[in-house]
């Protein structure tokens, strides 16, 4: 899961080069779950697709790459990897390592085709699946985006990026604060000191009061 800073776009001379330790990277930085989704002030204002995953201020999407250097060849490596995935089917992997890119890049929908295919060879993979699921959110699929984190927590009840996501689409996405109330409930009790709960109490809080829901959680 991408857990790490969100680097800016790099590139490399030599292109197989450039390939290799572009996916590692992006490998590596994929404890997500999704740093969008982590850090409260890049959380999506009420619209899926509104905020990328680590966008910069610039808007340029992250590659999660060291900073100082030229962006990358994106459609060369998509190419490479399409390539690599088709030399190597049974390698949920690489299909991963795509889909990951291809979410910071913000393309959502492209990113969600090639979740599937890394999930249909490795389907108790509980970070891409809650990846899939936020992908799903940022294209306004927001019942796909609860079917994905429910089979996430089947997996794993404690995961603590997926409950994280589950708040945020049900408060900003399908707007049951019931549901986001119960996943921040679990989260904090698992985690009290995640750096998202403090913004998103605030926002549970004039929500539920918004619907006459009656006393905010403590």
């Amino acid at each position: 899961m991408r857990k790490e800073t969100i680097l800016t776009a790099v590139v490399f001379l030599v292109v197989g080069f450039l390939a290799g330790y572009i996916t590692d990277a992006q490998l590596s930085w994929s404890g997500r779950q999704k740093a969008a989704m982590t850090t409260p002030a890049a959380m999506p204002a009420g619209m899926p697709g509104g905020s990328a995953a680590g966008a910069t201020q610039s808007g340029n999407p992250p590659s999660g790459l060291p900073e100082g250097h030229p962006p990358i060849d994106s459609a060369a490596l998509i190419k490479q990897l399409q390539e690599e995935a088709a030399q190597n089917p049974k390698d949920a992997d690489i299909p991963l390592r795509l889909a990951n890119f291809l979410y910071d890049q913000r393309q959502y929908q492209q990113a969600i085709e090639w979740y599937q295919k890394s999930l249909a060879l490795n389907p108790n993979n509980v970070n891409a699946r809650t990846d899939l699921g936020t992908a799903y959110y940022y294209t306004g699929q927001n019942a796909q985006a609860l079917a994905q984190y429910k089979q996430s927590l089947a997996m794993d009840p404690d995961h603590k990026p997926t409950l994280l996501n589950l708040i945020v689409v049900n408060l900003e996405g399908t707007h049951d604060v019931a549901a986001a109330r119960r996943a921040w409930d679990h989260l904090h009790a698992l985690d009290p000191a995640n750096p998202a709960l403090a913004s998103l109490k605030q926002k549970l809080d004039a929500a539920q009061g918004s619907a006459g829901g009656g006393s905010p959680a403590p």
